[in-house]
This record gives C-alpha cells, sequence and structure tokens, in this order.
C-alpha cells in the first residue's frame, strides 16, 4: 500500500471521473518500443485486480477479479497512445503515432524544432476529436481440453558477434546453448507471431542489442547473414519441416500437405495483427498473379476479428511480387511441433523471441486465438491504405470467448499473469534445460555486454521481478 502502483491506480480513477464529465475516454501514453503496449496493458489490469483484503481501500471484488464492472471496463477502459521510442515502432506507425520518436527525422511536418514536434505530438494525443477505436489482441492460451500449455520456454544466450554458439563441455563441438527466460511471460500477442528463421534472427538479436535504431536495424542484418551462412545447429529442425498449423480445425500448414508436401521449403510461418513488420512487410489477401499485380486486395486490419495467416520462403519475395505477402484470413492457429531429444522452435512475438520445447521430448502444440478487443487513439500520421476500414469500429474493451466458459478461461489466464504463477507454468527451469541438454551446470549465464538491454527493458524488468 502507498506504492507507484497505488498512485497509478487513483490517478486512473481521477482520469475516469473526469473523462465521465466531459463524455470522453481517458487515455494512457506507452512510451517504448513494441513490446511496451502489452506491459502497460499489464500495469492497467495489476491496477484495476481487486483485493479483497484492502476491501475497505476501494479494491472490492466487483464480481469479475477486478475492481471495475464488466460495463465499467467496457466504457471506461483508458484508450492506449503509443509514443514510439524504440527501433521498429511497429505498434506506433501503424496507429499513426509515428516511426520515430517525436522530434525525429521521420515526423517532418508538425513543427520546424523537436520542441515544436513533441508539442505538437502530445496535442493530438489528447485532442478529443482525434479517432478511438477498437484493437484485436491475440493471446498464447492452452488448447481446448487442457489448463495448462504442454511446452516451456527459454531464451537462447551467448557470447556477442557472428556466432553465439558454445560448447557445454570443454572439448565438445560447439551449439545453441539456452537460458531460463527473462520476462515478459509469453502471453499477449500483439502485433505479429512466427516461428521459424526470424524467430532465432531475434534471439540471436537480443545477444547484441546496441543503443540506436540505425544500429540496430544494421544488427539485424548481420544476424540473418550468419544464419544463412551457418551450418543447421542440431538443436532446431532443418527450415520448419517438424511444424504442421491448423486454423479453425482445418489443415493449413504445409500447404498441399495431401500431395506430400512439407515444410521443408519454408523458412517461417505466422500470422500480423497489424500491417507493418519492421518497415518491410505488409500483408494483403491472397490472390492470382493478376489480383496481386493489379488489383487492390484486402489489407490486414488490427480490429476485424481475424489474424492474418502466412507462410513464408525466399523466394515468396519473387512471387508475391515484392514484399506484400499474401495472408489467409482466420479465426485462431493451433501450431503442433514433431519432437526430437535436444530439439525446439524458435519464435518470436511482438519482436520478442523465446524458443519452445518439451522437456520430455513429446509433440507439443502453441495455440493462440482472440482473447481481448481494447481501445487505441488513432494519430494524425494514420494510413487508411495500410488498414482498410480500420477507424469506423466502435472502440470497447472486453473479455473475448465463443461462450462465458471461454471468456472466463481468458480471466483465469490474466490472473496467472499477474499474480505471477503464469512463469511457473511456461519458463523453463534450469535443471529442465540441463536434462534436455540445452545448457550444462559449467555454462555461463552472462558474458560480457550481455546486459546491454534498452533502457525499457531493463525497467520492465525490474518491475516484473518486484512482483
Amino acid at each position: 500500500p502507498g506504492g507507484r502502483l497505488d498512485i497509478f491506480r487513483i490517478e486512473l480513477l481521477a482520469a475516469r471521473d473526469e473523462a465521465r464529465k466531459i463524455k470522453s475516454r481517458a487515455r494512457v501514453v506507452s512510451g517504448g518500443g513494441d513490446g511496451t503496449a502489452s506491459f502497460s496493458l499489464f500495469i492497467i489490469l495489476l491496477a484495476l485486480r481487486a483485493n479483497d483484503e484492502r476491501a475497505d481501500e476501494g479494491l472490492a471484488d466487483t464480481g469479475n477479479g477486478f475492481i471495475w464492472t464488466d460495463q465499467e471496463m467496457r466504457e471506461c477502459f483508458p484508450a492506449l497512445v503509443q509514443l514510439p521510442l524504440g527501433t521498429a515502432n511497429d505498434f506506433g506507425n501503424i496507429l499513426g503515432w509515428g516511426r520515430a520518436y517525436p522530434g525525429g527525422q521521420a515526423n517532418i511536418g508538425c513543427g520546424s524544432t523537436p520542441a515544436q514536434q513533441l508539442e505538437f505530438w502530445f496535442e493530438k494525443a489528447f485532442d478529443r476529436q482525434a479517432a478511438v477505436t477498437s484493437f484485436d489482441l491475440w493471446g498464447i492460451m492452452p488448447h481446448e481440453g487442457s489448463e495448462n500449455c504442454n511446452f516451456k520456454v527459454c531464451e537462447l544466450q551467448g557470447p556477442q558477434g557472428w556466432n553465439p554458439k558454445q560448447p557445454l563441455e570443454e572439448g565438445q563441438q560447439p551449439q545453441l546453448v539456452m537460458k531460463p527466460a527473462d520476462n515478459p511471460i509469453p502471453f499477449f500477442v500483439t502485433l505479429y507471431f512466427s516461428a521459424g528463421m526470424f524467430g532465432y534472427v531475434v534471439s540471436r538479436f537480443q545477444i547484441n542489442r546496441h543503443g540506436s535504431p540505425l544500429a540496430n536495424k544494421a544488427e539485424y542484418a548481420r544476424q540473418v547473414y550468419g544464419i544463412v551462412m551457418e551450418k543447421r545447429p542440431p538443436q532446431i529442425r532443418r527450415n520448419i519441416n517438424a511444424v504442421k498449423i491448423e486454423c479453425e480445425g482445418e489443415h493449413y500448414f504445409p500447404p498441399r500437405f495431401h500431395k506430400g508436401n512439407t515444410g521443408n521449403r519454408y523458412r517461417e510461418v505466422g500470422f500480423y495483427n497489424i500491417n507493418w513488420q519492421a518497415g518491410l512487410f505488409h500483408g494483403a489477401d491472397r490472390g492470382s498473379l493478376r489480383h496481386r499485380l493489379f488489383s487492390n486486395r484486402r489489407p490486414v486490419t488490427f480490429n476485424d476479428g481475424m489474424l492474418d495467416m502466412y507462410r513464408f520462403r525466399f523466394s515468396s519475395i519473387l512471387k508475391n511480387p515484392g514484399r506484400r505477402i499474401q495472408t489467409d484470413k482466420k479465426k485462431d492457429m493451433l501450431l503442433h511441433f514433431s519432437s526430437e531429444p535436444g530439439t525446439g522452435i524458435f519464435f518470436q512475438y511482438d519482436g520478442e523471441a523465446r524458443f519452445a520445447f518439451s522437456p520430455t521430448s513429446q509433440d507439443f502444440s502453441i495455440y493462440i486465438r482472440k482473447v481481448l478487443t481494447i481501445p487505441v487513439v488513432l494519430g494524425p500520421y494514420y494510413n487508411k491504405k495500410l488498414t482498410g476500414d480500420a477507424e469506423n469500429t466502435e472502440a470497447i474493451f472486453e473479455f473475448v470467448g465463443d461462450s462465458e466458459a471461454d471468456r472466463q478461461q481468458v480471466k483465469t489466464r490474466i490472473f496467472s499473469l499477474l499474480d505471477g504463477s503464469l512463469p511457473r507454468e511456461i519458463n523453463a527451469t534450469e535443471e529442465e534445460l540441463i536434462a534436455a541438454h540445452l545448457t550444462g551446470p559449467g555454462v555461463p549465464q552472462t558474458f560480457d555486454g550481455a546486459e546491454s538491454l534498452n533502457q525499457e527493458q531493463s525497467l520492465r524488468s525490474s518491475f516484473w521481478a518486484r512482483r
């Protein structure tokens, strides 16, 4: 009691009451990289979590586990405004808040000096005439009939540079070595998800993170080159031949599976929730070559209740043609991985990378479905060509599911995130990593420079640790 979370809660309640008076919705500025939005959502939900031991202080349960009723959550949950302070800034860009921090070169036209640009940005952020719309949020959930996920996650570790491999013991061949995963916990998926090559790229990048966006982009390119040129490590299967995917109960990947096609030809598979990835790739509905060249296809839209599935190989750039990836709108994704001892698969969600595996070498599945609808504010650089008709959707907050049981499952999952039990379910222990030959007792878990995370990540990790 009396800590920073209480102070934030007091301000949040005051903002709700003030917004009600002017018939508006409160707003929260989420400043940082693409992962900050999920962290901001975590903090808001944590502040609204009921605590019956402090009921006399206004923290009584209204019947849903929160101090606000479902109706209050729907109407008063604050809308997110994304302040772009990271490297890619995909979330801020797709919502119209710029690709760089206010005052950066990417925000020309809104003021002749950095101070004027910053003032312009915040004026727009709190402009009552700014469009507020809904945004789909996806989540990694236990599959139907299960209470927990049947896989564990960890993170790649190793020396900085071109090659992160190291031997588990002296005299052994170098391999990919893992460590217990840090925060955040894989649950919310805000922007995109993929399994395969790009997850491996991001894992290697996380070891080599730099202090400037330009240096980080160059680092991504270096790691892509290193992966393409290296001999495949034994901890990962060839391309994604061990992956099969179902969407809405039907087979999706690999395509033409009934004809014997496998995932060997593909580098990664995943989905977009927003129509922008790293300033490079966009998505639009699958179509014939004529439609791809001459027609306006439906783009990825962040509030249509659908995830936009894609599969990628290097030749896709020629087939598309270009960086506009063909996508298929689906309601969910169930990824199956055929496991072998000591193997797993890299995946990335919103630019955070993890390595998924089974400690018992059993096959496992990653299931993702829509879990929340949240309100967001659209900025002055919002581009309708990228998002379709996204601005014309009612701004609400709601827990999502086809039935009340499905919605309750989402709440239960969120409570396990808030109370700290989800990390124990998802994150692999050092003992599990040793048993899977993904690390060894004498392998160091830190390297010179490995702590060079950006300030946002450090702050997030320290808060999670205090939880």
